[in-house]
């Protein structure tokens, strides 16, 4: 599953002051590598790579076979690896694309990346309004939808096919407009392949796609995917 956290900035960064402030820098146990993006001009191509504990990492690559391999490394003085994160810097658009989810590391860099740039990233959340725009204009089918506090539950997730012409669906949005917290579709992209569902997570601004096929997803249908929940900037 690639999975995408979206940020956004107000300040005014060119491509170039990017790559000559990152390229090479090392903080903290960070390593960063910058370079001007092969898929769209305005854009900077940032590699990140840290170390992290071998337990940790390997629990999560391989899930079942992880006490094996970490037991062996240790054996043999492994103790961390070394793992690389993929980052994308529109510097017209303003946007921020760390390829993980939202979690300790990708807080801290984005921390390290507001230090060096001098400027102050933030999530890009979207509101109720706003996903149901995107499920409506930008989407062939709504899979799933999650609401936040509605008829007194804290949570309601509703999941099925074509859900954007379900009764239940309508009438949650209807009970309380500003509910729509998360939404899985399939988005209307151009495809390399085969169509798959996208869940975009209104608070945390994050982008998971999965098709139960190919973990990796190519650059090309990402950039459509971020340009669609770019539209409400």
């Amino acid at each position: 599953m690639t999975t995408i956290s979206l940020f956004k900035f107000d300040e005014i960064i060119s491509k170039s002051q990017v790559v000559k402030l990152l390229d090479g820098r090392r903080e903290n146990g960070f390593t960063f590598r910058a370079k001007e993006s092969r898929f769209r001009e305005d854009e900077v191509e940032i590699d990140v790579w840290f170390e992290e504990n071998i337990e940790n990492g390997l629990s999560r690559l391989f899930p079942d076979d992880a006490s094996e391999i970490v037991q062996y490394l240790k054996e043999n003085g492994k103790e961390k690896i070394i793992r690389k994160i993929y980052c994308f810097l529109d510097a017209r658009k303003r946007t921020l694309e760390i390829y993980r989810g939202y979690d300790a590391i990708t807080e801290a860099v984005k921390q390290k990346l507001e230090k060096i740039l001098s400027a102050k990233f933030y999530n890009y959340s979207l509101t109720s309004e706003q996903l149901a725009k995107i499920v409506k204009n930008y989407s062939s089918e709504l899979k799933q939808a999650m609401f936040k506090y509605i008829h007194g539950l804290w949570y309601s997730i509703i999941r099925g096919r074509h859900l954007e012409n379900n009764e239940k669906y309508s009438s949650y949005l209807q009970a309380k407009p500003d509910s729509l917290r998360m939404i899985s579709v399939i988005p209307k992209i151009k495809y390399m392949s085969r169509e798959y569902m996208v869940t975009i997570n209104g608070d945390k601004g994050t982008i998971k796609m999965a098709d139960g096929y190919f973990k990796w997803k190519p650059r090309f249908e990402i950039k459509q995917i971020v340009d669609i929940i770019t539209t409400f900037a």
